[in-house]
């Protein structure tokens, strides 16, 4: 799942000039930084795009050269968050998330952060399962300290509630119905193919609002902590560092909500793994032994309720996970002013949703 195809032309790995002014991005590290060091480049550009830019400077003083990680939010809606979010998750959780220098919030809305630099290997490129099961287990102490941590230190950072999950559906059926069934339909059907949606997508999705709606009732009754759902938890955004420990980095999307969310793409990358590695191919909407070993991993680090209650919650959570991540794409499409919305976005949350929805129904 990404975006890719839903942004503007911009060079991936060089300096947007026209979008943030490296002279004054210099500037800002010098002032932020203790000596006013000098400040060299971008060394590295590692993204640009039209709604931000992560690169790497050299910064040289009184000490030996080091390198330091400057990322521009230039979204008002997700850059007043991360500015908020860095330096708490940095506060709860040191060594386990990108440790922040300085923050600056601009007249514009937009935020500049900068970070030391961190090493390690991308949990992606390791293929291995005991990785993942190690990531998933250092973002359920994230969710644990996040949600223990006093009300104040929230406020003002995005939430989404369990219980919208009707208005997600509402929200996402505008957008299949205004826009997406015919894309899908027409220039984007090998789209719709890939993700076996059906040309009745609209009404297979009311035909379970029933459902969603019963199901969010009961996960929100169970009165899990509003806590940090990253939103994009993958191997590509986690590094296994050099004594072994996982950072996982990428939460300037991030908002709370249920803690269960967060797991719906790291079953992906373990079940690709396990099919590379074992040549196992799942069948749709159920759980593989590696999936299995993620979800207990992940169930059996966080303290909250009973072992049981838990795993249920976590299965209710994966019924509902698509249509928040199709909502959130709308949204996204919005801020970042898409005329087309999501529609590649969407087509992947959907198709993994109906078939869970399917399960799950019968199986009430």
């Amino acid at each position: 799942m990404d975006g890719d195809d839903e942004t503007d032309e911009i060079d991936e790995h060089t300096w947007p000039e026209e979008l943030v002014a490296v002279g004054a991005v210099r500037a800002w590290i010098a002032s932020a930084l203790p000596g006013r060091p000098e400040v060299v480049g971008p060394i590295l550009v590692h993204m640009a795009k039209e709604w931000g830019v992560t690169a790497s400077f050299a910064v040289t003083g009184a000490g030996p050269a080091r390198e330091v990680v400057f990322k521009a939010c230039l979204l008002p809606r997700f850059a007043a968050s991360a500015a908020r979010l860095y330096p708490l998750l940095d506060q709860l959780c040191p060594g386990a998330v990108p440790h922040v220098l300085a923050t600056r919030t601009l007249p514009d809305g937009a935020s500049w952060l900068l970070f030391d630099a961190f090493e390690g290997t991308p949990v992606a490129e390791t293929s291995a399962i005991d990785a993942l099961l190690a990531l998933a287990r250092t973002l359920a102490r994230i969710q644990v300290a996040v949600a223990d941590a006093p009300e104040a230190e929230k406020d003002g950072l995005p939430r989404t509630p369990i219980s919208d999950a009707t208005a997600w559906l509402d929200a996402t059926l505008s957008d299949v119905r205004g826009r997406y069934a015919a894309f899908w339909q027409g220039e984007g059907r090998e789209l719709a193919a890939q993700f076996h949606l059906p040309p009745d997508i609209a009404e297979r999705m009311e035909m379970y609002r029933p459902h969603v709606a019963a199901w969010a009732r009961e996960l929100d009754q169970g009165n899990w902590p509003l806590t940090i759902d990253h939103v994009d938890l993958h191997g590509e955004n986690a590094v296994i560092q050099p004594g072994g420990s996982i950072l996982i980095f990428d939460w300037e999307e991030a908002n709370l909500s249920c803690p269960f969310f967060s797991l719906d793409r790291l079953l992906d990358d373990v079940r690709d793994l396990e099919e590379e590695h074992e040549e196992r191919v799942a069948e749709i909407g159920r759980y593989t032994p590696a999936e299995w070993a993620l979800r207990d991993a992940y169930l059996a680090a966080l303290p909250w309720a009973t072992a049981d209650a838990r795993s249920r919650a976590f299965d209710l959570a994966r019924c509902l996970a698509p249509l928040k991540t199709a909502y959130e794409a709308g949204i996204l499409a919005r801020v970042r002013g898409w005329p087309e919305g999501a529609p590649h976005i969407a087509a992947w949350a959907l198709g993994r949703a109906l078939p869970r929805w399917q399960r799950m129904a019968a199986e009430s």
